[in-house]
């Protein structure tokens, strides 16, 4: 099985040095939109997408956490952000470079 069958299957990816978790709360009163939270755990550190899609199921929001880890993976300028403000440089190229030891 592949990351991204892992990804839809469990809802996060370790990646050793981070856990990629897909937070998605099926709620019937309000949409609330999916977050791809990021767990640094060389720094103890929490980050997440700054992104807010609209996404209508589970499946739609795996569909669109797929896309960002590609995204970044890719090196496209996804905005990460964490308590303080956005990511450090050297925390998204660490990321960058975990994703792309992620095999088909």
């Amino acid at each position: 099985m592949g990351w991204r069958e892992d990804l839809r299957s469990e809802g996060f990816l370790d990646l050793g040095e981070f856990i990629i978790e897909l937070i998605y709360v099926n709620c019937p009163c309000e949409p609330i939109p999916p977050v791809l939270a990021i767990y640094d755990k060389r720094e103890d550190e929490w980050y997440r997408v700054d992104e807010t899609p609209t996404v209508n199921n589970y499946s739609e929001a795996c569909d669109w956490a797929i896309e960002v880890i590609e995204r970044i993976r890719e090196g496209e300028g996804v905005k990460i952000v964490g308590l303080d403000g956005p990511a450090p440089l050297k925390m998204v190229v660490r990321l960058r470079k975990s994703l792309q030891r992620l095999t088909d």
